[in-house]
């Protein structure tokens, strides 16, 4: 198998290095994940961009997004990132394993979006009914599901970027699943 290495920033665009800059002024390094986008001008850009839009859903609400897709889709570099995200967000080890595991005894709402978020993943969007009607049942809309969609669609991009290239873990190492 061909190893692409972590680039260095003599092999980024001056945009990608003024990003650089910005992350390690503003969290003292840069993911591993987004250097391996800047292998391309404009990768990083346009999931940076994508990542930032506006979204009906809460931060809470797209940790649990990140942590069933993640556990689905088996990358333990986007598992490792959103447990210590998720903990910024306020959930507990205990919360974050119920997540993992496409539900979440502990908050009813949160448990439709887990359920239909880890249904659409398994089943690629195929007999999802009683979850989806779940998840409107719990209150959330047409919009929150279309936003919803695109955010499992960012989730991809980074969970078969890192699985293919296969990125080193930067993050603590999230816990086996129990």
């Amino acid at each position: 198998m061909v190893a692409i290495e972590t680039p260095n920033i003599e092999v980024v665009s001056q945009a990608n290095r003024n990003y650089i800059a910005y992350f390690e002024k503003r969290l003292g390094h840069i993911p591993n994940l987004f250097l391996f986008m800047m292998y391309s001008e404009h990768a990083f850009d346009t999931y940076y961009h994508f990542q930032g839009r506006k979204n009906s859903l809460t931060l809470r609400e797209r940790e649990v997004v990140s942590l069933v897709m993640a556990q689905c889709n088996g990358s333990l570099y986007c598992l490792s990132a959103h447990t210590m995200i998720a903990k910024l967000n306020g959930f507990s080890d205990n919360e974050i394993m119920q997540l993992r595991h496409g539900m979440a005894g502990f908050d009813p709402k949160l448990d439709a979006l887990a359920r239909l978020v880890k249904a659409m993943t398994e089943n690629r969007g195929n007999h999802i009914a009683s979850e989806l009607d779940f998840f409107f049942g719990m209150g959330y809309t047409e919009e929150h599901l279309m936003d919803l969609l695109q955010t499992m669609g960012e989730n991809y991009i980074s969970n078969l970027l890192t699985k293919t290239l296969q990125v080193p873990i930067d993050f603590p190492l999230a816990p086996e699943l129990d």
